[in-house]
């Protein structure tokens, strides 16, 4: 009886051997690969769950939706270049967009305006339209502590793409009066206040003017301050520099839109938009001596841009896209239409 008892309770110490086993394994691991472990642990970084854009002043920053149609992509490199259509996924997960391809404004296949019903070019319906959203930063001291912690939260993330556009102040003041204008209903009453916010929130980023220009319906020179602005109720006083940038910008905006430029002291032509210029100020402010109309405003405009460099900074986020081909993976790709 004592010789089968000690039978069964062998088998149970042969466990030991196991664990002997695993600590010649552990053992005959390098230093070098427990360390390449734990540097691989440390580089994954968890995924953001959207980009949080708030500290970036307003007037600083582009948000807009590039649409991308799949079923042109796929068909072109399967058709066309004869790949696989799991490599030609992988292919359209890996491509990083051109400086030309975001910064042109009519999009060639198989890029398009986003949203629309059907491809323009192969006429694919909605679910193979990937929405690619990116957000162009203009660079600065104001901006650039924001977009370096941007870029931080972002790390290696493949779903993320940068890019860097090299510019000049100049351009981007030109840019700013594009987008704004664009956005802007001139047939409102209410559009000359818009203007005078998207200004004054470009000119001194650091204030709310959301909330500064709330209740304010009545914008006024104000002959007692030299710099800056004051607010009493609905009106809101700036001082003599401020304002008459103010009517130069708000004719920029409006002088193509009807005879004249529309600005808080009325419908000005050139020659009265000088005429106010001249007497506050502005024009000697500014360093403008010329007498000639034409060379004046264009020197003005120069002027007021600035001749310094600038850069731009696209964030492409392609998370879209990557959700959109996991979820088209076993569907057909369709042919395209006539």
């Amino acid at each position: 009886m004592a010789r089968r008892v000690a039978k069964r309770v062998l088998p149970l110490r042969a466990g030991t051997k196991k664990t002997a086993k695993r600590a010649k394994a552990v053992a005959k691991r390098t230093p070098k690969k427990a360390a390449k472990a734990k540097a691989a642990k440390r580089k994954i970084k968890p995924r953001i769950a959207e980009l949080d854009l708030s500290a970036f002043p307003p007037e600083s920053l582009v948000e807009n939706t590039l649409g991308l149609c799949l079923a042109c992509a796929l068909n072109l490199l399967t058709i066309q270049l004869g790949l696989s259509p799991e490599r030609a996924r992988s292919e359209i997960r890996r491509y990083n967009l051109t400086l030309q391809e975001l910064t042109t404004s009519s999009p060639s296949r198989p890029y398009f305006t986003w949203p629309a019903d059907e491809c323009p070019y192969c006429h694919a319906l909605s679910k193979w339209h990937a929405p690619l959203r990116i957000a162009r930063i203009e660079g600065g001291r104001t901006t650039d502590a924001p977009r370096r912690a941007l870029i931080k939260s972002i790390g290696d993330s493949p779903n993320f793409t940068i890019i860097e556009e090299k510019s000049t102040e100049r351009d981007a003041f030109y840019s700013w009066l594009s987008k704004t204008g664009s956005n802007l209903d001139l047939d409102s009453p209410e559009w000359l206040i818009d203007a005078a916010r998207h200004w004054l929130w470009r000119r001194l980023p650091n204030e709310n003017w959301a909330e500064i220009l709330g209740h304010v319906r009545i914008v006024r020179r104000s002959r007692r301050l030299e710099d800056g602005f004051d607010k009493e109720g609905i009106r809101l006083f700036l001082a003599p520099t401020l304002f008459d940038e103010i009517l130069l910008i708000q004719y920029l905006l409006s002088r193509s839109h009807k005879a004249g430029g529309q600005t808080f002291e009325g419908r000005l032509t050139l020659h009265g938009l000088f005429h106010r210029l001249l007497r506050g100020g502005y024009l000697n402010h500014m360093g403008i001596s010329t007498s000639n109309l034409a060379d004046a405003l264009e020197q003005l405009v120069e002027t007021l841009g600035g001749e310094g460099r600038v850069k731009f900074y696209y964030v492409v986020d392609r998370r879209d896209l990557s959700a959109r081909l996991a979820s088209l993976k076993d569907a057909r790709i369709p042919r395209p239409k006539s």
